[in-house]
């Protein structure tokens, strides 16, 4: 690249402050929308196949771009709004509970035999636990959908990942032209660091869901085996805190191994506790870090740390990003590697990126 002139210093200078400003300007801007964005792109790259025979049998972008967007918003929609409903009423139900035996303090026996804690907790008052528990319906009802702030701005979030959803159906193509075209190399290596981070959300989202499902099916077969009531329903809504970020399981298994243990089931009690701190906590990390580090190319720990990092930086989007960040990362140094050890050149640097499958 022939050098600017030495008068041309002072205006390249001038574009230079000007683009930097723009760029970080426009990144305040996105920065309120990142879960939005980052989810649709996500949904969109592994509900592809989907739309794509949408698309063979309705013959029209726009349709099976529509249809498709419709489909991931009620398949994800509709049971965290159940999930989040059903919770609700549970803890309000318990406000009634606390409520009605207030009038005989009959509820203080049960309280006193948790263990460690049981002395505290028979001291309260009934209307402080009410106040307490319907403050925490509240509070999970506002942000179930995104962590994001309440409900009107999950419902923003929602809106603005359909938004992008339907048009990464309908565009993709185009984007990805855009894409390719900001990635300073040449076209191939550019495509396989995409498909990097094409595998790096599979890898994720797939990960997060088996880990999801091995903590739904075995928390409920947990409840049926201690003889909880409704060890089907707690089992779905266990699966499904289990893949939502900053909530859990323990929402469901602690309020249970209290309930065990007030009523002297000591057993069953400890058993819930013991599934909760091993299966809710180290198993799934390690089921979602070897799935993931395994289609990633990428060793559990990084894997791991990319999930957990991600998330304390980006929040609820994290979940995504994070591990995107990683393997895309690893793959410029790839490049840089190959480029100060071999000489490759970057017009000539696709041999050094392992070739990917995934559907971009």
């Amino acid at each position: 690249m022939t050098p600017a002139p030495p008068s041309d210093w002072p205006r390249a200078i001038a574009l230079a402050t000007l683009t930097a400003l723009a760029v970080y300007t426009c990144y305040l801007i996105t920065v309120p929308f990142l879960p939005g964005l980052s989810w649709a792109v996500a949904l969109a790259v592994v509900t592809l196949p989907v739309h794509r025979r949408l698309k063979r049998a309705l013959g029209s972008d726009n349709w099976a771009a529509g249809l498709t967007t419709a489909l991931v918003v009620l398949v994800i929609g509709v049971p965290i709004a159940l999930m989040a409903y059903r919770l609700t009423q549970e803890v309000m139900a318990a406000a009634q509970l606390v409520q009605k035996a207030a009038a005989d303090d009959g509820w203080r026996p049960y309280a006193a035999k948790v263990p460690y804690f049981g002395e505290p907790l028979s001291q309260l008052r009934p209307e402080e636990i009410e106040g307490q528990l319907r403050t925490l319906a509240q509070q999970f009802g506002g942000h179930t959908f995104g962590v994001a702030g309440g409900v009107g701005a999950a419902i923003v979030q929602i809106l603005v990942a359909a938004f992008v959803l339907f048009f990464c159906f309908r565009d993709r193509h185009h984007l990805l032209n855009e894409v390719r075209r900001l990635i300073p190399l040449n076209t191939a290596t550019a495509d396989k660091i995409i498909d990097r981070a094409v595998d790096a959300v599979y890898a994720t989202l797939y990960g997060t869901i088996l880990a999801g499902v091995i903590q739904g099916v075995t928390g409920g077969l947990l409840f049926w085996a201690v003889g909880l009531p409704g060890a089907i329903v707690w089992g779905v809504i266990m699966f499904l805190l289990g893949i939502l970020p900053f909530l859990g399981a323990f929402l469901v298994w602690v309020p249970a191994a209290a309930y065990l243990a007030t009523h002297d089931q000591w057993g069953e009690a400890v058993a819930l506790v013991v599934w909760g701190l091993v299966m809710a906590g180290p198993v799934s990390n390690y089921v979602y870090a070897y799935f993931a580090g395994d289609r990633m190319k990428i060793h559990p720990v990084p894997a791991l740390i990319a999930f957990i990092g991600g998330l304390a930086v980006f929040g609820v989007s994290g979940i995504v990003l994070g591990p995107c960040v990683l393997v895309v990362t690893v793959a410029l140094l790839d490049v840089w590697r190959h480029r100060s050890i071999d000489g490759t050149s970057l017009a000539d640097s696709t041999r050094v990126l392992t070739p990917s499958g995934a559907p971009t």
